[in-house]
């Protein structure tokens, strides 16, 4: 799945919940499985569409690694469709996004607005972003762990390590 298979609903889902992150909550944890295991498709392969994270992405001049540039990519998906279209498009260069990721942006879009942390399963705490929290629903509903089903690291379902 491309940048062109992100499909529609994946965009809406996120807008509609930003960003309250107790919203996308409660949406994911009232779908099916295939529909959560569909939303974590879509995120990944948005995430994967803006560079290859082994490459990383030269931020003030360092490189950042592997699981950074990853996270940066899932944090881009998540300020939703505006922002990551602009960089597929390559209207805003994914070093420039990393600066609106660290902070250091003295603008920032309309589109860049954080998402708030809180969720309303206690159990759901260690997942609290856009990205770890259709994991965390998974595993509570489905005693199963998602980022096993489609090969994805621990570290970036459960950030912090």
């Amino acid at each position: 799945m491309g940048p062109d298979h992100v499909p529609d609903w994946f965009w809406e889902v996120l807008g509609a919940a930003r960003p309250r992150l107790s919203a996308l909550e409660s949406w994911l944890g009232s779908q099916p499985r295939e529909v959560l295991e569909a939303f974590a498709l879509a995120y990944e392969s948005a995430a994967d569409s803006l560079a290859d994270f082994s490459e990383g992405v030269s931020v003030d001049g360092d490189v950042w690694s592997e699981d950074s540039t990853e996270d940066l990519c899932m944090w881009v998906v998540g300020q939703g469709r505006g922002l990551w279209s602009s960089v597929i498009a390559g209207e805003v260069r994914l070093e420039e996004v990393a600066q609106m990721y660290l902070g250091r942006a003295r603008l920032l879009p309309d589109c860049v607005v954080p998402w708030d942390e809180d969720v309303s399963d206690p159990e759901h705490r260690g997942y609290q972003s856009p990205w770890a929290i259709v994991q965390g629903i998974y595993r509570t509903r489905f005693a199963e762990e998602l980022h096993e089903r489609f090969g994805v690291p621990e570290e970036v379902v459960r950030p912090g390590g």
